[in-house]
């Protein structure tokens, strides 16, 4: 099947020509978020991190719109645990990260909170009351993990924590925003 995408439709359709018959299909949700301007990365820059230091967290500050978070990129210079975690209604403090848009042809800025280094959502260690999933990172590792499906409401967040203190971290978020 040969497949183009329509450019004029308000959906943001795949057509194809299968058998002599047109054939029409949604295009996915990331793929239409990024696209339309919606979709975006926040990554931290390389961060001497403690134990249990929230290394990035992204918090959703849009009322009228759901970040769907598709997933993450971890990386330490030192073998480590990554804890994935969410919370509500947190004071997100560290340093401030921007979304960056992944349709380098959008001006879109992302209707969200990210920080580095973040302070104020409250989940450490032993207290992982929100925590999602855990997983391991080797010395100079990189592992991605697959969080399609974490959908954050408004006020929400999600961060991502190493339990080994380290030299050296990156972190990549990566996620799009949908009316609910």
């Amino acid at each position: 099947m040969s497949v183009i995408m329509l450019r004029g439709s308000s959906d943001g359709s795949l057509a194809g020509v299968e058998g002599g018959a047109l054939v029409t299909a949604p295009l996915p949700d990331w793929e239409k978020a990024v696209a339309d301007g919606d979709a975006y990365a926040w990554t931290n820059a390389t961060y001497d991190p403690d134990a249990n230091d929230t290394i990035l967290g992204v918090q959703n500050t849009s009322t009228t719109r759901d970040l769907y978070i598709q997933k993450a990129w971890v990386n330490s210079d030192t073998a480590t645990q990554f804890v994935v975690h969410t919370s509500s209604g947190v004071t997100m403090a560290g340093t401030a990260i921007t979304g960056v848009n992944l349709n380098r042809g959008s001006s879109n800025a992302a209707p969200a909170t990210a920080k580095a280094d973040e302070t104020g959502n409250g989940q450490q260690a032993a207290s992982y009351t929100g925590r999602i999933m855990k997983g391991y990172v080797a010395a100079d590792g990189l592992v991605e993990i697959d969080l399609s499906g974490l959908i954050l409401p408004y006020n929400w967040m999600v961060g991502i924590d190493l339990t080994t203190a380290a030299t050296g971290s990156v972190m990549t978020i990566w996620g799009f925003f949908k009316d609910k």
